[in-house]
């Protein structure tokens, strides 16, 4: 089933770590069909919806994969991105980030090119 969180609640401050060491976070969205029903049915105005496509959410990653990677106190995982003295890595990544901010949102890749894309990167 299909996901869209609400983009303004994908922040570092709601991913925690669970007993296990793994990645958690709190869900605070809608279901996506959802979102296109309301919008199939006149509801656009509820500004909820603006934040719950898939859209909003590529561009919620990008602000959150720069924020842990390079602000901070965090700005030190920026070196597990490093792959050659060219830094060509840390390049693709801030190119990643801004092509999910793009203006156009229709322009913006899928969670699922940008999932593809960083797989290439070999970081595990």
């Amino acid at each position: 089933m299909s996901v869209a969180l609400d983009s303004d609640f994908i922040d570092k401050k709601y991913f925690f770590l669970n007993s296990n060491l793994r990645a958690k976070f709190e869900f605070i969205g809608l279901f996506a069909w959802w979102v296109r029903e309301a919008l199939i049915y006149g509801h656009e105005e509820y500004r909820i919806l603006a934040g719950c496509t898939y859209e909003s959410n590529t561009s919620a990653f990008a602000r959150l994969f720069h924020s842990v990677c390079f602000e901070g106190c965090n700005a030190n995982l920026s070196n597990r991105l490093v792959k050659d003295a060219s830094n060509r890595l840390i390049n693709d990544a801030m190119q990643l980030i801004e092509r999910c901010r793009a203006k156009d949102s229709k322009s913006r890749p899928t969670m699922e090119d940008v999932v593809q894309e960083m797989e290439t990167w070999g970081l595990t």
